[in-house]
């Protein structure tokens, strides 16, 4: 496992050009879409668990009797934290350019133990609340990628 996280870095000891200012600004961009993401959404199942009665965007937090929340990042897709970190890595590893797929390992393997993970989380969310998780996935029809997956 720690070999696929130190790929970007090693490629990079031996990069040959610098990015452009174009491109370093959407790397920087994707990062910090993908930071976003990842602790918005946590932070805010965190923050629901603690206090139900939370705001969420500026409005009260929805949920589904009380135990399954509805709003934020959670009432778009199931897994946007995922995807958040698929992002913070994908960013890392675009860094490097395009001259090698080899650093490119990190975000597809990320992408793989990801996708295994949420199918798994799936399983288990619908053992442990049956009837509610249906209804949940029925709202919230996206796993990882809003209008897409």
């Amino acid at each position: 496992m720690p070999f696929f996280y130190c790929l970007p870095g090693l490629w990079l000891i031996h990069a040959s050009a610098p990015l452009s200012p174009i491109a370093a600004a959407a790397v920087v961009l994707l990062f910090v879409l993908g930071f976003w993401l990842f602790r918005g959404a946590n932070q805010q199942k965190h923050r629901f668990k603690r206090d139900p009665d939370i705001t969420i965007w500026g409005q009260p937090a929805r949920s589904l009797d009380g135990r399954l929340l509805v709003s934020g990042f959670w009432g778009i897709g199931r897994h946007l934290n995922y995807t958040g970190e698929i992002c913070i890595y994908l960013s890392f590893t675009l860094t490097t350019g395009f001259a090698s797929w080899v650093p490119y390992l990190l975000p597809a393997w990320l992408m793989g133990l990801l996708w295994h993970r949420s199918r798994r989380d799936e399983r288990r969310c619908h053992a442990k609340y049956g009837e509610l998780w249906e209804r949940y996935t029925r709202q919230v029809r996206f796993s990882m990628l809003p209008f897409v997956y």
